[in-house]
């Protein structure tokens, strides 16, 4: 499942990034640190400003 999320513009080389998820109601959005590999940059992303509009492409697996 891809997730949009906003986060720096500027990412380090490897590891984990803090993103920003909003659930769209309201103050229910969460921070949460992904990995660099599951981000891609979004095409909806204006390229300008510090931050970013990226995809986060989500490995949920049921238990």
């Amino acid at each position: 499942m891809t997730i949009l999320a906003l986060g720096p513009r500027e990412l380090p080389g490897s590891g984990l990034v803090e993103l920003w998820f909003d659930a769209g109601s309201g103050w229910t959005g969460q921070r949460v640190m992904v990995p660099l590999k599951q981000l891609t940059l979004s095409d909806r992303d204006r390229g300008e400003g510090v931050t970013a509009l990226y995809e986060y492409e989500s490995s949920y697996c049921p238990g």
